[in-house]
């Protein structure tokens, strides 16, 4: 103030006039509707640069492959970068690799979500429109990609969406959308902090991998991935996936969607060391969440509200784990067919048709599977069938609806399958309950012992109507089964309060 009273303008005064004028200026000449993205930040200032700056287009007929390589390009050259893109419909031909260190990000703060399946347009935020690998064979051994994230490299805020893709006839095969990987070892070999956050696939063939991709964190993904939504492979160190949802949206035409529900699986898991897995669903696949044995081993891990809606063919199937094993803690699981409308699952052309179970665990596995606080809900064939090595344990669970089985006419049928059949290894199963009945005078089975069962527990669990056990040995093992309440009649002798072993 003084040097206003002295007659001399502080310099900060001509600053914010200056500034105000600029910005009076720009807001005139924005124009009105989509957002071109020219006017989305400052030039390249060493902090960000702009992909609009080297031509790049959201008119969604311009090809962007190489302004947006050379913007990544100028990115890498500061030493890491934010590369910002605008609001826009970007093609593209070719694939892209964000360097390490470097960001790309899109318009969305928060993880977009947009129902496209009557093929309504996407008229906000950053969209990226990959045409390039059209009917390029790609699934686990896969390799090539759109987008490449390569180590403490960061893809945010874009809806990825292949409008090529079919919407009605059975899909065809593209690359990966992301890459969380150095598969090409143009850098490191690895992708070490690899991250893709606030993204949606909307018709990618293969959603996002990690491979070799040490503490990968993949957050707030959302869409409709078709063969593959999440695979994992060779991380030594921690890996991060969370608040991941699959829908149909893009589309569920039959028979595009049968492919999905007869070949898709969600989350896929090869070899990780630890990974942590909270709050992810998936709707309408074969598989929902598969561990497999890869070259390089499989893996253990932490998985935490987690679900799986309307699998064909098992929510959980374990071919193999690490003997550390996998937890699953606060799951929700439905396994089913959706006869006799078949909308999503191929129950008419598919022979034998489809027979759902929540868990499946492979006679090889020689891992534990715990899982606790989880329920289990149909119309599903079976629970479980549990083989291999390793102890398979459900406690404080909820199993319902189980034996249902799709007849020749499209209904269900029961064939007096037990909601958990234990093939072999070991089986815990305690202070569960099971309300599977069909109806007051059905007979419905908890148990089944297989001849390959080493040792069982089945305590503390409450049955609806009378708790049935088949036991097949082919040679004597271990069992106790003590504790459960069912509806069986009390003892005329008994008095109230009077506790009963089943």
């Amino acid at each position: 103030s003084s040097g206003s009273i002295r007659g001399e303008p502080p310099v900060m005064w001509v600053a914010m006039v200056l500034a105000l004028a600029a910005v009076g200026g720009r807001q005139q000449g924005v124009p009105r509707g989509r957002f071109t993205g020219k006017y989305a930040a400052p030039p390249n200032d060493g902090l960000t640069v702009l992909v609009s700056a080297y031509g790049a287009k959201g008119d969604n007929s311009t090809d962007n492959t190489t302004p947006f390589r050379e913007a990544l390009a100028e990115a890498a050259r500061l030493g890491g970068a934010v590369v910002k893109v605008g609001s826009g419909l970007f093609k593209f031909t070719g694939n892209l690799t964000i360097p390490p260190g470097v960001t790309l990000s899109g318009t969305y703060q928060v993880v977009p979500s947009h129902d496209v399946r009557d093929g309504q347009p996407i008229n906000d935020g950053t969209v990226l429109i990959p045409t390039g690998g059209r009917g390029l064979p790609c699934d686990l051994d896969c390799t090539t990609a759109f987008i490449i994230v390569t180590e403490n490299g960061l893809l945010r805020g874009v809806v990825i969406l292949h409008d090529e893709q079919e919407r009605v006839q059975t899909p065809v095969p593209y690359p990966w959308a992301v890459f969380l990987g150095d598969p090409d070892k143009v850098y490191s070999g690895s992708a070490d902090n690899a991250a893709v956050m606030d993204v949606e696939l909307l018709g990618a063939w293969n959603g996002i991998a990690a491979i070799a991709a040490h503490r990968h964190y993949i957050a707030r993904v959302q869409g409709q991935p078709l063969n593959i939504g999440v695979f994992v492979d060779e991380t030594y160190d921690i890996g991060r996936i969370e608040d991941v949802h699959f829908n149909p949206w893009f589309s569920s035409k039959a028979p595009f969607v049968y492919y999905q529900t007869t070949h898709g699986r969600a989350f896929v898991m090869g070899r990780s060391d630890w990974e942590y897995v909270f709050n992810t669903f998936a709707f309408a696949y074969s598989i929902g969440y598969h561990f497999i044995e890869r070259a390089t081993g499989s893996m253990n891990g932490n998985f935490l509200g987690i679900g799986a809606d309307l699998m064909t063919n098992a929510s959980v199937m374990v071919d193999q784990s690490q003997v550390m094993g996998i937890l699953i803690t606060n799951g929700e699981f439905t396994a089913f067919c959706d006869a006799p409308h078949f909308t999503f699952c191929d129950g008419k052309s598919i022979k034998p048709a489809p027979a759902p179970l929540h868990v499946k665990v492979a006679a090889g596995n020689v891992g534990a599977l715990k899982i606790v606080n989880s329920a289990f809900w149909g119309p599903a064939a079976q629970i479980a069938v549990t083989e291999g090595s390793g102890t398979v344990t459900f406690s404080q669970c909820h199993f319902d609806s189980w034996d249902h089985w799709i007849g020749p006419n499209g209904t269900y049928v029961h064939k007096g399958a037990a909601a958990i059949s234990q093939l072999g290894g070991n089986l815990i199963v305690s202070e569960s309950d099971f309300t599977g009945r069909h109806g007051p005078a059905e007979t419905t089975n908890e148990l089944e012992l297989g001849p390959k069962v080493a040792k069982t527990i089945f305590t503390s669990n409450m049955v609806t109507g009378t708790l049935n056990i088949v036991r097949n040995e082919g040679r004597l093992s271990k069992v106790i089964v003590r504790d459960n309440l069912d509806d069986s009649p009390m003892d005329p002798a008994g008095e109230e309060g009077d506790e009963y072993d089943v």
